[in-house]
């Protein structure tokens, strides 16, 4: 008798159970339709009464969960997830990533680990949770990472940059001049006219170390157009920028380029389909080269949802086809916010699925002979269990700057400057400047500025000086010797040599220089033509040089010229004239058999009877040991 009354209640019990579930089901539906309709404050109030009038009814308390967690509200979002995988683990395997999720924003790696280990248990053997077991997996892995990198915490001590700088707004996406001069950065301010947040470029200029107030860039630059994420070229001349929804755009998000002559920022120009494609393109930075462009682009055939491309600048002005920087970099995760140091030996980028501390943590790749090595990861406390991104880094490697919220800041987002940790110092960088001018008038000219590593004769850097201003600026890092150029149209070029092995990066290296049109009579001294000592073989550093004089000489055919071989006054009279002569048959051979008329050629040799300085001294002496060219028809 006893065992049929428990029988009854159990049936009794089991139909209860069964209404109330019904009954849960239709209110939750109705629920459904709102979150379906992207009405989660609607949602969340419903939901909130049917957790209390329904409390072991999972779905509303996952829905619940669900919600607080895409708004951010994680600390509101965790019971209820707990409540689901404390009653039924394998409701919903994805409950398990979620939790994983806040446990590392809060930093608790032990309690992300054994959630992300709970999906692995208690999700089915089939897409798509297989996929996602793979996330899983290098998850994990990575887990390790950030108790080695708390444990090792990297000298971090960020400080604003001041009212001048700051607002109460958002300030972000920082780029700086390679001498420091300028600082860009964009804004995100409310319009008073259209109660709408737009962005802006704005710049601050520095005086005596000091950032000044921060200044609205042009009309030109910021348009009635949404545009963003902008960096300033070393030299400060040209601004690559991001602009959405232009109707001359490929896309939804285009980079464009706006030229500094003088004072003034030129039209803005889009880049071109083999930069820009029909999706997002943006987060352009451009090397110290002057010629190589990297950007981030979420466009078809990428590795993940967003990847780093590159592109180079050619001779004719337009840039090559964008390429992949591929899969060292790039991840089937979010890589964004690429900054090219001015060393051109290190590029600095944010991701999400690198081995990190939870989020978009900032890393960076070594360049060796044009390839990338194995991403690193900045550390901790530079990055956290937020996002991290948008990092640049000085020329001389010693600091960094970067945006970030924080209690004592102005304002949201402010930018803020850091010393960076030895360990993550980048090759220092020093600069060449000055003003290039003509030598009888003194205006302007504008030229193109060449450098190259005298050991291997890579071309380092180039750039083109200001035409109003005359005005120029190269990167170059330190510990190398440098052959530099400057050649304009009715110019002789000017060459000179110079070291920055003993070069600490502090000092800039300052060199103006006075242009000789080409007339009769005018010479120029050929400062990087080397010979093997004691000879007149031409040593291959000095090809480089004599290759611009093959371009002058194929730009100007009318152009007849002597090539004077001139020594010091060590040795015999006999000795240096035949020395000098040899050298100077010796260049006259090379542009002969690059296609020069020898008819236009003459060579002699001097001595050491036509000296240009003291030989008394060792620097005297140097400088009497040249090769020169003289125009005798033009």
């Amino acid at each position: 008798m006893v065992r049929q009354y428990i029988m009854v209640a159990l049936v009794l019990l089991s139909c209860s159970v069964c209404l109330a579930q019904s009954k849960a089901d239709k209110d939750f539906e109705k629920i459904r339709t709102l979150l379906i309709r992207q009405e989660n404050d609607k949602a969340e109030k419903q939901l909130l009464k049917m957790v209390e009038k329904y409390p072991e009814y999972l779905p509303a308390h996952l829905a619940l969960g669900e919600v607080y967690f895409v708004s951010g509200k994680y600390a509101l979002a965790k019971p209820y997830l707990l409540f689901v995988v404390s009653n039924d683990p394998d409701f919903d395997p994805n409950c398990h990533i979620k939790l994983a999720d806040i446990y590392e924003k809060e930093g608790k790696t032990d309690s992300c680990e054994a959630a992300l280990k709970n999906y692995l248990n208690f999700s089915p053997d089939r897409e798509p949770y297989l996929k996602k077991r793979k996330e899983v997996l290098h998850r994990i892995d990575c887990l390790s990472f950030r108790q080695e990198a708390i444990a090792n915490p990297v000298n971090f001590a960020p400080y604003n940059l001041g009212a001048e700088i700051n607002s109460q707004f958002d300030e972000y996406l920082p780029t700086i001049t390679a001498d420091e001069s300028s600082l860009l950065f964009t804004r995100r301010e409310k319009d008073p006219s259209s109660n709408k947040y737009e962005e802006g470029f704005y710049l601050s200029e520095a005086k005596n170390g000091q950032w000044q107030k921060a200044e609205l860039l042009p009309g030109v630059l910021n348009s009635q157009f949404n545009e963003g994420a902008a960096c300033i070229s070393p030299d400060g001349r040209y601004i690559y920028f991001t602009r959405c929804h232009a109707p001359e755009g490929a896309g939804s998000c285009d980079i464009y380029r706006s030229e500094k002559k003088g004072n003034t920022w030129g039209k803005a120009e889009n880049l071109g389909t083999n930069v820009n494609s029909a999706s997002w393109d943006a987060q352009p930075t451009i090397a110290s080269d002057g010629r190589t462009l990297f950007f981030a682009s979420n466009r078809p055939g990428g590795m993940g949802e967003s990847d780093i491309y590159f592109t180079y600048l050619k001779d004719d002005g337009s840039w090559t086809k964008a390429k992949n920087c591929g899969e060292i970099i790039n991840t089937e995760g979010k890589e964004i916010s690429p900054f090219i140091h001015p060393s051109n030996q290190v590029l600095y980028f944010a991701s999400n699925y690198h081995c990190g501390m939870g989020g978009l943590d900032i890393f960076y790749s070594n360049i060796e002979n044009g390839k990338f090595l194995p991403p690193q990861n900045m550390g901790y406390p530079i990055n956290t269990a937020s996002d991290e991104s948008s990092l640049i880094v000085s020329a001389r490697g010693n600091y960094a700057i970067y945006a970030s919220q924080r209690d004592e800041g102005k304002g949201g987002l402010d930018l803020y400057a850091f010393e960076l940790d030895e360990s993550l110092r980048p090759p220092a960088v020093t600069y060449v400047c000055g003003k290039i001018t003509d030598i009888e008038s003194g205006k302007a000219v504008r030229a193109k500025i060449e450098v190259r590593n005298l050991e291997n004769t890579k071309v380092i850097c180039s750039a083109i000086s200001d035409d109003k201003s005359g005005e120029y600026l190269v990167c170059l890092p330190v510990g190398a010797d440098y052959a530099f150029s400057a050649a304009s149209e009715g110019y002789l070029f000017h060459s000179e040599n110079f070291s920055l092995k003993n070069s600490d990066g502090n000092t800039p290296y300052q060199k103006d220089i006075a242009m000789k049109q080409i007339t009769v009579g005018s010479s120029l001294v050929l400062n990087n033509i080397f010979y093997s000592s004691a000879s007149s073989s031409l040593l291959k550093e000095s090809f480089a040089e004599l290759n611009t004089l093959v371009k002058l000489l194929n730009e100007n055919p009318s152009l007849k010229v002597e090539i004077e071989g001139h020594t010091d006054n060590v040795g015999s009279e006999q000795y240096n004239n035949n020395l000098s002569q040899k050298r100077a048959d010796a260049v006259k051979n090379y542009l002969v058999e690059k296609g020069i008329a020898e008819s236009r050629l003459k060579s002699r040799g001097y001595g050491f009877t036509k000296p240009i300085a003291d030989n008394s001294t060792e620097e005297g002496r140097a400088k009497n040991r040249r090769t020169q060219i003289r125009i005798t028809e033009r």
